[in-house]
C-alpha cells in the first residue's frame, strides 16, 4: 500500500530591491519590495549584493559633489551626499562605512576642506538609511531562519509519513501472508475432505461386496448342507428298509435258512455300497469346502487387488489435478503479475524523473542565489 505525501505549498520570501544610486544621493526612500504571486519552491531572498558593489565602486576620488568652485546643488538641482567609503560585502554583519571625522584617505584640494553643515546632516541621513538597511537586513536573516526551521520540521514529517506508510506497507503484507495461509489451510482440508468422502463411499462399496458374497457363501452352505441331509435321510430310510428285511430275513431264516443267505449276503453288499459312498459323498463334501474356500480366497485377493489398482488410479488422477492446479495457478499468478511490475516500474521511472526535475530546478535557484 503506498502513501502519497503532498507537501504544502510554501510561499517564497520575496527578494528586496535595492535603492539607485539617485535615490542615495538625493537622500530619498530604498524601493519597497516587490510581491511575488508566484507559488513555486521557495528560494533564498538575495541581499542585494550587487547593489552594495556598485555603491563600493564609489570612492572617495569620486565626484559626487562636483567640483569644489561649483555650488553643493548645482549637479542634480537637489542637495548632494558626501563621499562614502565603504568596504566589501560583509554578509555577516552590517556594512562599515567611514565616519564623517574620520581623516580622508587621499589629499584633496583646499576647496574640499571647507566646513559644510548640510553635507554633516546629509552624512547623519546616510548613516540612519545604512541602519535601517541593516535592520531591515536583520529582519530578513531572521524570516530565513524561520522558513528554514519550517523546511525542516516539514522534512521531519514527510519522514514520519513515509515510516508510518512503511510501517503499514508492513502489516498489509504480514495480513496477505496470513490470507493466503489460512487459504492454503482450507484448501488442504477440502482436499482431505474430498478423499476422506471418497474413502468412505470405497468402504461402502467394499461392504456390500462382502455381505453379497457372505450371502452366496450362506446360500451355498445351506444347499450343500439341505443335499446332505436328503441323503442322510435316505440312508436312514435305506437302512430302516434293510433293517426291516434283515429282520424280516432272520424271520425266514427260521424258516428258509438256505434260501436268505444270498438274500441277507446281497443286502450286506448293498450296505457296503451304501457306505462307501457315503465316505465318498463325504470327501466329495470336503473338497467342495476346499473348493469353495479357494474359491472366496481367490476372489478376495482379486479384490484386493482390484482396490489396489483402483487406489492407484485415483491417487494418480489427484495428483494429476493437483499438479494442474499448481500450474494453473503459477500461469495465472505470473500473468497478473508482470503487468503490476510493468506498472510499477514506469512509476517508478515517472517519479525519478519528477524528482530528478526537481533537484535540477532547486540547483538552478541556489545557482541564481549564489
Amino acid at each position: 500500500m503506498a502513501i502519497k505525501v503532498e507537501h504544502p505549498s510554501i510561499t517564497p520570501v520575496p527578494r528586496p530591491r535595492t535603492s539607485s544610486l539617485a535615490n542615495l544621493r538625493r537622500g530619498g526612500k530604498p524601493c519597497a519590495p516587490a510581491k511575488s504571486n508566484t507559488t513555486s519552491l521557495p528560494v533564498l531572498p538575495s541581499l542585494g549584493s550587487d547593489s552594495w558593489d556598485h555603491v563600493n565602486r564609489l570612492g572617495p576620488n569620486n565626484n559626487t559633489l562636483g567640483s569644489p568652485n561649483e555650488s553643493p546643488s548645482s549637479a542634480s538641482g537637489s542637495p548632494a551626499m558626501p563621499a562614502i567609503l565603504t568596504l566589501p560585502c560583509n554578509p555577516t554583519g552590517p556594512l562599515g562605512i567611514d565616519s564623517p571625522m574620520a581623516p580622508e584617505l587621499t589629499s584633496a584640494p583646499n576647496g574640499w576642506a571647507r566646513p559644510n553643515a548640510h553635507a554633516a546632516s546629509q552624512a547623519s541621513k546616510t548613516s540612519q538609511y545604512i541602519d535601517k538597511i541593516t535592520s531591515e537586513n536583520e529582519k530578513l536573516k531572521r524570516e530565513l531562519n524561520a522558513e528554514r526551521l519550517a523546511r525542516e520540521e516539514e522534512a521531519k514529517r514527510v519522514t514520519a509519513a513515509r515510516s508510518k506508510a512503511e510501517d503499514s506497507r508492513a502489516e498489509h503484507q504480514h495480513l496477505q501472508l496470513l490470507v493466503d495461509t489460512n487459504a492454503r489451510a482450507l484448501e488442504r482440508k477440502d482436499r482431505k475432505l474430498e478423499e476422506m468422502k471418497v474413502q468412505l463411499e470405497q468402504e461402502a462399496k467394499r461392504r456390500k461386496a462382502a455381505e453379497q458374497r457372505a450371502e452366496e457363501a450362506l446360500k451355498m452352505l445351506g444347499d450343500t448342507r439341505s443335499e446332505t441331509q436328503r441323503q442322510l435321510a435316505l440312508a436312514y430310510e435305506q437302512k430302516h428298509l434293510s433293517e426291516t428285511n434283515a429282520d424280516t430275513a432272520r424271520e425266514g431264516y427260521k424258516r428258509m435258512t438256505d434260501g436268505y443267505e444270498k438274500k441277507i449276503k446281497y443286502i450286506t453288499e448293498q450296505m457296503n455300497e451304501l457306505r462307501q459312498k457315503q465316505y465318498g459323498n463325504a470327501d466329495k463334501i470336503k473338497r467342495q469346502a476346499i473348493i469353495s474356500d479357494q474359491l472366496q480366497h481367490e476372489l478376495s485377493r482379486r479384490q484386493r487387488t482390484e482396490t489396489k489398482m483402483v487406489d492407484m488410479m485415483g491417487q494418480y488422477k489427484r495428483e494429476h489435478r493437483k499438479e494442474m492446479g499448481d500450474l494453473t495457478r503459477e500461469a495465472e499468478q505470473l500473468r497478473v503479475a508482470v503487468p503490476k511490475k510493468e506498472d510499477e516500474a514506469a512509476r517508478l521511472v515517472q517519479e525519478l524523473q519528477e524528482t530528478k526535475d526537481k533537484m535540477k530546478w532547486v540547483m538552478m535557484q541556489h545557482q541564481r542565489q549564489l
